[in-house]
C-alpha cells in the first residue's frame, strides 16, 4: 500500500511539473532556512565541545587508567617469552640464608663479577648504587674488580626526584667506583593503580647523560625517549639464576655465555618489589629487563592520543555538517582504533585511544539528544521545536496538517508502516512547491511555505487537502481519514506562536469536519471572542448566574398559555446580550454543557413553580442535548433538583436536540427511568439534523416540535405545507402533541389550526420574556397577539 501511495505521489509531482533539477535548487535554498541552520549550529556546538573535551582529557591524562587497562588487554593477547639473551642474577632469600648477611658485601660482589665474566657474560648491570662505604679493603678490592673489567660493569644511580611532597636526593656510587665504571639509571615511574610503568632510555644530571638499566641491557644507543615496557613479555620466562649459585660456581658458561645480566634484589622483604598488573609482585629489576626486551625490538615510538583524536575530530566534524541522523558513522573508530592499536603494538608504536572514545561518546550523546529533541522517531521530519523561532517572519505562512485517525491506524499498522505512511504524506506536502522545514508532532505535520495572497492561499490549501484526501483513500479505501489543515497568517507574531496557532486551527478544522481553516486576523478575533465567552461562561457557572427567559406555548384551539420554553437570555454584568447559540457552543467545546443545563434548569424550576401555582397543568420545557441522556450523573442531578424544589416531574418537559446519531442501547435505560418518574420528552427542531423519523422510534416522546424553517414558509411553499401536514398526521397517529415553532403571523397560525396542530410559539404571541411578565399574561386568561 505504501509503495502505491509513493507511486501516486510521484505521478502527481510530475503532473505539476516538478523536475529533479528544480527540487535540487529548492533544497539548496531551504538549507538556508531556520530549522537547518538551527541544527547545524547545535551540531557544531556539540562537535566543538566534544573535540575540546577529548583534547583536554588527553592533555591531562584523564583516561590514563582506562588506557593502561586497554594496553594490558592487548598485551595479554600478544603474550610471548622474554629473550634468552638477558638474564637475571637474583639476590633471593636462598642467597641471604646462605651468606648470613642482609646483602652481599663488596668482596662477594667482586667474586660474582669475576665468575660472570669468566662465564662469558658480555655486560653486568647492578640494580644497586653501591653508595655506602664498607671496609677499606673490600672497597679497594671492588674498585680493582671494576677496573679489571672496565666498561663492562654498570652500577646503579638515581638523579633525584620529587614525588608528591617527598623529595628524593640523588644517589650515586662511591667516587672510587664512579672513576672505574659507568652508571645506569635505576628509577622508573609507576602509573596510577600500578597498571603500567614508564622508563626513560636515559636521564641527564649535572650536564652528563646516564642510560637506564634497560638501555644498557639492550645495548640501546638511540635518542632519549620515555617508553612503557611491553607487558606482552612474560617475566616468568626471563632466565633467572640465584646469586649464591653463581657465587658458589654452580652456574657457569653453559648458562651465561653471551648474555647480558642484571643483578637485583628479589628477596621477600626487598623495598624494590612492585606489583605487576598481570603476574603479581616482583622485583623492579624485572621491569628493567622487560624494558630491555622492548628496546631489543626497536626504538619505541609513543604517538600518544594525537592520531586517534585527529580521526575522531574528523569524523565528528563530518557528522556535525551532515544531515544524517544515523550515528553509526561515529562508531566506526570504536571498531577500527583498537585493532590499529593492537597492530601498532607489534611495531613498538603506541597510540592512546580512550580520549578519542570519550570525544566520540560525548558527540554521540549530544547528537542523539539533538535527534531526540529536533527529529521525530521513524519520520523524515523534525520536531516543532526545531523550526520554532521567537522571531517573526513575514515571508512565510505556517501550515499544520492533522492526520485524522492516526491513533487507530497505529493499532493496525507497525511502527515502520506508520513511519512510511507519514513519510509519504510528507512527500506530498513537499510536492512541487517551495516549502520550508517540515516537522511532525503526535498526529500533526507542520511546515512553513512562502507567503501567498488570501485567494491564492485558500485555493492552494483546499487543493492540497483534496489531493491528500484522494491519496489516502486511494489505497486506504476509507473516508474517515480526511486530512484537516490549519494555516496561520499572523505574520507579525513569532514563528513559535504561529506554529501553535496553526496546530489549533488544524484541530478545529478536524473537529468541525472542514478541510481547512485559515487562522487570519478575523479568525483570531473570533477565537478570542470564544475564549472570552468561555471565561464569562466559567464565571456564570461558578456564580450560578445564567439569565433565562420564557417563550410561551399557546394552545391554538383556545389561545390559552399552556406552557413555556426556557431560553437563555443573559447579559453578564448588565452588559450586552450574549448569543445563546454561541454560549451553548462554548459550553460544548469546554465540556460544560451538562453543567449549563443544570444551572438553567435550577433557575427555571424556581420560576416555574409560580406558573404552576396559577395553572397546575402548566408545562415547563428545558432544552437538553439528547446525547446527555447517556450521562447517568446528569439525570441523577435532575432528579435531585426536582426533589429539592418540590417540582412535579409531570410538569417538566425535556426538549431534546441533536445533530449526531445516537446509540439507542446507551440511552434506553435512562429514557425508561425518565418515563417512570413522569418527565415528558419532546423532540425539538424536528426535520433538521438527526431529528427525523428515526428519532421518533429511538426517543418515545410525548411531544414533537416542528422546526421554524418549515413553519415560516407555510404560506408561500407547497413543499413546507406538505411536510408540516404529514408531520402532524404522523405525530397524531403516534399519540404525540405537535408544537409549531417560529409562528410570526396570523395567517400561519390559522393554517396550523386548520391542519390540526396543537400548540404554537413565536413572536406572534410573545418573544422570550421574564417570569413576572409571563405570569401577568397567564393571569389575563388568554394570550394577546404581540403588537
Amino acid at each position: 500500500m505504501i509503495a502505491s501511495i509513493k507511486s501516486l505521489a510521484g505521478r502527481m509531482r510530475r503532473a505539476f511539473g516538478s523536475s529533479e533539477e528544480q527540487e535540487v535548487v529548492v533544497k539548496a535554498k531551504l538549507d538556508r532556512r531556520s530549522g537547518v541552520r538551527l541544527l547545524r549550529r547545535k551540531r557544531l556546538k556539540v562537535a566543538v565541545m566534544a573535540i575540546l573535551f577529548g583534547v583536554v582529557s588527553g592533555a591531562i591524562d584523564l583516561p590514563l587508567p582506562a588506557e593502561d587497562t586497554l594496553r594490558l588487554a592487548r598485551a595479554q593477547l600478544r603474550t610471548r617469552p622474554a629473550s634468552t639473551d638477558i638474564a637475571m642474577i637474583a639476590i633471593d632469600d636462598a642467597t641471604l640464608n646462605a651468606i648470613k648477611q642482609p646483602l652481599p658485601n663488596r668482596h662477594q660482589d667482586s667474586e660474582v663479577i669475576d665468575r660472570l665474566m669468566n662465564a662469558g657474560v658480555t655486560r653486568i648491570v647492578f640494580d644497586r648504587a653501591h653508595a655506602d662505604p664498607e671496609t677499606p679493603a673490600s672497597d679497594a678490592e671492588f674498585a680493582r674488580t671494576l677496573a679489571r673489567h672496565r666498561g663492562k660493569i654498570w652500577l646503579g644511580m638515581a638523579q633525584g626526584s620529587r614525588v608528591g611532597f617527598q623529595d628524593y636526593a640523588p644517589l650515586f656510587p662511591l667516587e672510587a667506583f664512579r672513576r672505574e665504571g659507568p652508571q645506569a639509571s635505576m628509577p622508573a615511574m609507576l602509573s596510577p593503580f600500578s597498571l603500567s610503568i614508564m622508563i626513560p632510555t636515559s636521564v641527564e644530571y649535572g650536564g652528563q647523560r646516564y642510560p637506564s638499566i634497560s638501555a644498557v641491557l639492550a645495548g640501546y644507543e638511540g635518542p632519549a625517549v620515555n617508553f612503557r615496557p611491553d607487558f606482552a613479555f612474560n617475566p616468568k620466562t626471563v632466565p633467572t639464576y640465584s646469586y649464591v649459585d653463581v657465587l658458589r660456581g654452580r652456574v657457569g658458561a653453559k648458562e651465561l655465555a653471551g648474555k647480558s645480566v642484571a643483578i637485583g634484589n628479589t628477596f621477600v622483604d626487598s623495598p624494590d618489589m612492585h606489583r605487576h598488573p598481570i603476574y603479581g609482585k616482583m622485583s623492579g629489576t624485572y621491569f628493567q629487563i622487560l624494558g630491555a626486551n622492548t628496546l631489543l625490538r626497536g626504538r619505541p615510538i609513543d604517538l600518544m592520543w594525537f592520531p586517534a583524536m585527529l580521526l575522531a575530530a574528523v569524523l565528528i566534524s563530518v557528522q556535525s555538517s551532515s544531515r544524517r541522523r544515523s550515528l553509526g558513522f561515529l562508531w566506526l573508530p570504536v571498531a577500527v582504533l583498537p585493532v590499529a592499536a593492537f597492530v601498532l603494538d607489534e611495531f613498538t608504536i603506541n597510540i592512546d585511544i580512550v580520549s578519542a572514545f570519550l570525544a566520540l561518546l560525548f558527540a554521540a550523546i549530544g547528537f542523539a539528544r539533538i535527534n531526540h529533541k529536533y527529529f521525530s522517531d521513524g519520520i523524515d521530519a523534525m520536531t516543532t521545536t526545531a523550526i520554532s523561532s521567537e522571531k517573526a517572519n513575514a515571508d512565510w505562512d505556517v501550515f499544520a496538517l492533522k492526520i485524522a485517525n492516526l491513533s487507530e491506524l497505529s493499532e493496525e499498522w507497525s511502527a515502520r508502516d506508520i513511519g512510511d505512511f507519514v513519510n509519504t504524506l510528507i512527500g506530498y506536502v513537499k510536492g512541487p512547491g517551495e516549502i520550508g522545514d517540515i516537522a511532525f508532532e503526535r498526529d500533526v505535520l507542520v511546515w512553513l511555505a512562502p507567503r501567498m495572497e488570501n485567494v491564492e492561499l485558500e485555493r492552494h490549501t483546499d487543493g492540497l487537502a483534496l489531493m491528500l484526501k484522494t491519496a489516502i483513500s486511494h489505497d486506504w479505501q476509507s473516508s474517515n481519514g480526511a486530512p484537516a489543515i490549519g494555516v496561520d497568517t499572523n505574520h507579525h507574531l513569532p514563528v513559535a506562536v504561529r506554529i501553535k496557532k496553526a496546530m489549533q486551527a488544524a484541530d478545529e478544522a478536524a473537529s468541525r469536519g472542514v478541510r481547512f481553516i485559515i487562522n487570519d486576523a478575523a479568525h483570531l478575533e473570533a477565537r478570542n471572542q470564544r475564549l472570552e465567552l468561555s471565561r464569562v461562561l466559567e464565571k456564570g457557572l461558578r456564580d450560578r448566574d445564567i439569565g433565562v427567559a420564557y417563550q410561551p406555548k399557546v394552545d391554538l384551539a383556545s389561545g390559552r398559555i399552556v406552557g413555556a420554553e426556557t431560553l437563555i437570555r443573559w447579559r453578564p454584568g448588565g452588559g450586552e446580550l450574549i448569543n445563546p447559540q454561541d454560549l451553548v457552543l462554548a459550553a460544548e467545546a469546554g465540556d460544560r454543557i451538562n453543567e449549563l443545563t443544570l444551572v438553567v434548569m435550577e433557575t427555571a424550576l424556581v420560576d416555574g413553580k409560580q406558573a404552576i401555582a396559577l395553572d397546575p397543568r402548566f408545562k415547563l420545557a428545558v432544552n437538553m442535548s439528547a446525547k446527555s441522556l447517556s450521562d447517568t450523573h446528569l439525570l441523577f442531578d435532575i432528579m435531585t433538583l426536582l426533589g429539592r424544589f418540590d417540582f412535579p416531574p409531570e410538569n417538566l418537559t425535556l426538549e431534546l436536540t441533536e445533530t449526531a446519531k445516537l446509540e439507542d442501547h446507551r440511552i434506553a435505560p435512562q429514557i425508561a427511568a425518565l418515563k417512570a418518574r413522569g418527565i415528558c420528552l419532546s423532540i425539538d427542531d424536528f426535520g433538521t439534523g438527526e431529528s427525523n423519523l428515526e428519532y421518533i422510534e429511538k426517543l418515545p416522546s410525548s411531544e414533537l416540535k416542528i422546526d421554524k424553517k418549515f413553519v415560516q414558509h407555510l404560506a408561500t411553499s407547497e413543499e413546507s405545507r406538505a411536510v408540516v401536514r404529514a408531520t402532524i398526521e404522523i405525530a397524531h397517529s403516534l399519540g404525540k402533541v405537535v408544537v409549531a415553532e417560529g409562528v410570526e403571523d396570523l395567517e400561519v397560525a390559522a393554517m396550523l389550526r386548520t391542519m390540526g396542530c396543537d400548540q404554537a410559539q413565536g413572536f406572534l404571541f410573545s418573544p422570550a420574556i421574564v417570569m413576572p411578565e409571563l405570569l401577568a399574561m397567564m393571569g389575563g386568561g388568554r394570550a394577546a397577539v404581540n403588537a
